[in-house]
């Protein structure tokens, strides 16, 4: 069987992908690539298919590794954007590809794609996809090996954060490895990179610091970058865009030549508030516009969210229409519910027969990204480079004959700068094109309007070079951010992880600019948290009940700090924030809590590091932390974020994380009631929890715990509705409730009330005496991850998953060690390092022949460790079972600061210092460093913890040989910043991230197999 593959092969295999051919700039641009061009911005108009950005990468790579030449092609494509629901539509576009590769059948070209990413990645998977967003993400390791070809989609603030190594809602311990797979070997696309020209400076600031590296192997894997914008910034990087093929052919030339007609109507005047004129301006607009239309599909696109939510009330007092809203600002359960309803026929087309006019009013996300064509549109004036992104989803096709759109102005002129998100620049543009066509501004007038609908100003890519001729646009788009250097000393003190520096350069200025505000902070809510208005909460019941079932990140919604700390203060009314990412907020609440100011709404805070903590002041939200609200304050509706408090419960969706159907699921009244919004069944529901509790504590052989839960989920099945029609809000969510419950009753064979969870038994969890009656179901198997959300998890097994037998130190150490040359090699690491890698890999666990560890391992039974055949890597102990791990230290007199790497680390020195043959000509420094970090420590210092009672210890190294080290040893290590520093000049702060990566998924992925 032949498995190479020809450039000329790549329109067949976006043929056998999607279904149709490349656009001529495509093939164009693929060429470009594989000729050896350093990946190009490009200035490609909407609807053209910038997303095909994906398809491009993924044949090339294949393309590269199925010629057996050296890799240049980045094994990560980051497809980042500042817009949210955009994220989830590139995200599909790429699971589509990942799965027609995993399905390709042999000889096609898509399944010689697949085998040439599979062979690269040494795994089954041709292709990952993942979707970074914000949240307590615990399954943090969202690549498994740093050879794996993947794409990711991302925000601007998960992937610029996670670059800088100041990951939100990482751990300090994991901050190197996101910095590694974002940094290194990779390429990041940056879709309408005009509208985050920080992200896009600092990108390359940083791929210009990787290329400084001094071994040339490493500095030419700098991070590679590619502005996806019809909007030129002001670099001198070579540009592709569309040519005369494109306007020649017969799909994209009808695109760039649509006929988009558009006319301006001034509604400044018809309310008291922006928001109100917004409001009866897109009726009276809407109602000029469906008469023309030749489909029953109207944008209604808004500045803020206050305006959508106008326009969007306004409308749905109308019993001809169909209205849907969409903001960016909801999470993932809101975003499926709209995806999998009303939003699947917009993204499916809209027949032109469809019965009621279906109007969709959006805010900023619907500019970027969304492949969405509407046949009307209605925008509230913006500065010209958004209001160029709105028109782009009117009539992407180009097959209508008419594509009207009006725009409304709903300021005053002489309250320009006050307008929200755009401030003058939209009166500028408002001004400009004004010049170009009629204003109408009179109320009742929708014959006039549909009169001036075809005589608008035409506003297409084949029109306006001419139109922008002569004219100085940066007067017309907002002004662009003051965007700070990335000095070498930011970037050395951001590349130390552990200790963190203090004071710490947050990173939300290099990624939006200093105009602009700190990042958002990610909100979720919680039904079964108690508490009454008036009083303070019972912290310690909310941090239990969050510990037993913790945060993740499908249940968190990104808003604006500033705007959350109003919520908090009971400031805040209908949202006026836009949709982009760190857009400038001028309203501040004081950080700290006047006497004149109300007490906040009750909320947790998560930053990261540590336990959970009360948000007292308003200083406490802080720009990258995690907020936890009970459900009852409101702030959320089954269309995102209101910031009005007092509304409905919202809906907890803590135990729907994504991907995982058994899930721990609590059975609470309120958690039920906030997801049914049936709160006449909480009386029932608790009176049934409080039998089965009941029943539970006296559970026998005569009636077994596992009679009692499906005798419980039975009954709360049958309060249910079982036959949902046109399901909406909290209906879908009923749903999915329901499945769960059916799921967990029909499959999980037996339950227990066992101290911890076994392997295949499910675990019943009983809430505590103080509590309403409750209960936690834990479905059989620890989640993967499941250890890195408990704090003081001991040392052995802080990266496994779910080891349940004891593991030989030799065994572990030998396939760490060979996990991490296979993973180097893939990587196409030079054949030195690969070898230091490896090294480090074997010993990287040496430390653990300490003797009171080996007791430790041994449950604190030093007789036992005295009688091993051989020292132990893994103990083999119930990694959920918190407490008898920490007696286990106890006993063994294993104090809880002492790291076992920093006496790994002595040894290799020690062994090093010897000059063992296996160790020729590979960097010292390097070893050491790699088994000093190998659990994320160490950047540059570890822990300064000292052991107590010294002791020799014989320490077997790679090559078999003895090394005597002093426990002493596992003290400060001060040669550690100068050997830090050596290597990230060496090669580079990503590069030395990287080899850390290496060792460290290595370590991860032999443990969760158990060896």
């Amino acid at each position: 069987m032949n498995d190479t593959l020809g450039l000329d092969e790549f329109p067949a295999f976006v043929s056998e992908a999607f279904g149709y051919l490349p656009f001529p700039w495509q093939e164009e641009y693929l060429r470009a690539i594989a000729a050896g061009a350093d990946w190009p911005d490009l200035d490609v108009p909407t609807a053209l298919g910038k997303t095909s950005l994906i398809d491009i990468w993924v044949f090339l790579l294949a393309w590269q590794a199925a010629q057996g030449s050296v890799r240049t092609i980045p094994l990560r494509l980051f497809f980042a954007v500042d817009r949210r629901l955009v994220v989830d539509q590139a995200h599909e576009h790429a699971e589509r590809l990942a799965d027609v590769l995993m399905d390709a059948e042999p000889g096609s070209v898509s399944g010689r794609v697949a085998a040439a990413l599979a062979q690269l990645g040494g795994g089954d998977e041709p292709l990952s996809v993942v979707r970074m967003r914000g949240g307590v993400d615990w399954a943090s390791r969202w690549l498994r090996s740093p050879a794996q070809p993947a794409v990711v989609v991302s925000t601007v603030d998960q992937y610029g954060s996670r670059l800088l190594f100041r990951g939100y809602h990482t751990t300090p311990r994991m901050r190197p490895i996101d910095a590694a797979l974002t940094g290194f070997d990779a390429l990041l696309a940056l879709d309408e990179a005009h509208l985050s020209q920080a992200l896009l400076t600092t990108a390359r600031d940083c791929a210009a610091y990787q290329a400084t590296a001094t071994d040339p192997q490493f500095a030419a894997r700098a991070l590679k970058v590619v502005s996806l914008s019809a909007t030129a910034d002001n670099s001198d990087r070579p540009r592709l865009g569309v040519g005369p093929q494109d306007r020649a052919h017969p799909v994209a030339g009808r695109r760039l030549h649509a006929n988009r007609r558009v006319t301006l109507l001034d509604v400044s005047a018809w309310a008291k508030t922006s928001a109100e004129a917004f409001a009866h301006g897109a009726i009276a607009t809407v109602d000029a516009l469906l008469p023309v239309i030749e489909r029953p599909v109207v944008a209604v696109v808004a500045n803020t969210i206050a305006s959508a939510r106008a326009a969007f009330q306004a409308l749905t007092t109308r019993d001809d229409l169909d209205v849907l809203l969409l903001t960016g600002r909801c999470r993932d359960g809101e975003r499926t519910n709209l995806v999998d309803g009303p939003l699947s026929e917009l993204l499916n087309g809209v027949a032109p027969g469809r019965f009621r006019p279906l109007v969709v009013v959006a805010t900023q996300t619907i500019e970027v990204g969304l492949d969405v064509s509407v046949a009307g549109m209605c925008i509230e004036a913006a500065a010209w480079d958004a209001v160029l992104q709105r028109l782009g989803r009117l009539d992407r096709t180009g097959d209508l004959v008419l594509a009207p759109a009006i725009l409304l102005r709903t300021h005053a002129p002489d309250d320009a700068r006050t307008i929200p998100v755009y401030g003058e620049a939209a009166a500028r543009t408002w001004d400009w094109l004004a010049s170009h066509t009629l204003v109408l501004d009179q109320p009742g007038t929708t014959e006039e309007l549909q009169q001036a609908l075809a005589s608008g100003l035409l506003l297409n890519p084949s029109t306006l070079p001419e139109l922008r001729a002569g004219i100085d646009l940066s007067t017309l788009t907002a002004p662009s951010p003051r965007i700070p250097v990335v000095h070498r000393t930011v970037l050395d003190s951001w590349a130390r992880t552990d200790p963190t520096p203090v004071p710490d350069q947050v990173p939300a200025p290099f990624l939006h600019g200093l105009d602009t505000s700190p990042a958002d902070v990610q909100v979720l809510w919680r039904a079964d948290l108690p508490w009454g208005d008036g009083t303070l909460p019972p912290w310690e019941v909310w941090a239990a009940r969050l510990a037993q079932t913790p945060a993740h990140p499908g249940e968190t919604v990104a808003v604006p700090v500033h705007r959350l700390r109003r919520f908090l203060a009971r400031q805040a009314e209908a949202d006026a924030c836009g949709d982009l990412e760190g857009a400038p907020d001028p309203e501040e609440v004081p950080a700290k809590r006047s006497p004149a100011m109300p007490r906040l709404l009750p909320a947790l805070r998560w930053d990261g590091s540590g336990d959970w903590a009360p948000a007292l002041t308003p200083g406490d939200v802080r720009p990258g932390c995690t907020i936890v609200l009970p459900a009852a304050v409101g702030g959320h509706d089954a269309f995102g974020w209101t910031g009005i408090s007092g509304s409905a419960v919202v809906p907890d969706l803590g135990d729907f994380s994504v991907g995982q159907a058994l899930a721990a699921t609590r059975l609470d009244a309120e958690v039920i009631a906030s997801l049914t919004g049936r709160d006449e069944q909480t009386a029932k529901i608790r009176a049934l929890l409080g039998s089965a509790v009941g029943r539970l504590q006296m559970a026998d052989e005569e009636e077994p715990a596992t009679v009692v839960v499906r005798d419980l989920l039975t009954a709360i099945i049958e309060l249910l509705p079982t036959a949902l029609s046109e399901l909406t809000g909290a209906d879908r969510f009923t749903q999915r409730l329901l499945g769960r419950l059916v799921l967990l009753r029909g499959g999980v064979a037996q339950w227990d009330l066992s101290a911890s969870a076994q392997s295949r038994v499910g675990h019943v969890v009983i809430g505590a005496a103080s509590d309403d009656p409750r209960l936690i179901l834990v479905p059989p198997r620890v989640p993967s991850g499941l250890l890195e959300c408990i704090p003081g998890v001991g040392d052995e097994e802080a990266d496994s998953s779910s080891l349940t037998r004891p593991v030989a130190l030799a065994q572990h150490g030998k396939a760490v060690g060979a996990r991490a040359a296979d993973f180097a090699q893939r990587v196409g690491l030079p054949h030195l390092t690969i070898a230091a890698a490896e090294i480090a890999g074997q010993a990287h666990d040496c430390g653990k022949q300490h003797p009171r560890f080996q007791t430790m391992l041994c449950g604190g039974d030093a007789l036992l460790a005295e009688s091993l055949p051989e020292p132990l890597a893994k103990s083999g102990m119930d990694p959920a079972d918190l407490a008898g791990r920490r007696t286990a230290a106890r006993l063994a007199g294993w104090d809880p600061g002492l790291r076992h790497e920093a006496l790994s680390a002595a040894a290799v020195q020690q062994w090093l210092s010897d000059e063992p043959e296996m160790a020729t000509g590979l960097d010292a420094n390097l070893i050491i460093h790699l088994v000093a970090a190998h659990h994320g420590r160490g950047r540059p210092l570890l822990p300064p913890v000292t052991d107590p009672d010294p002791v020799e210890i014989e320490c077997t190294m790679p090559d078999g040989q003895q090394t005597t080290v002093n426990s002493v040893a596992m003290g400060v290590d001060w040669d550690g910043p100068d050997r830090f520093a050596a290597l990230m000049d060496r090669y580079g702060p990503w590069g030395t991230a990287m080899l850390e990566s290496i060792v460290r998924l290595a370590d991860m992925s032999i443990s969760e197999e158990g060896s």
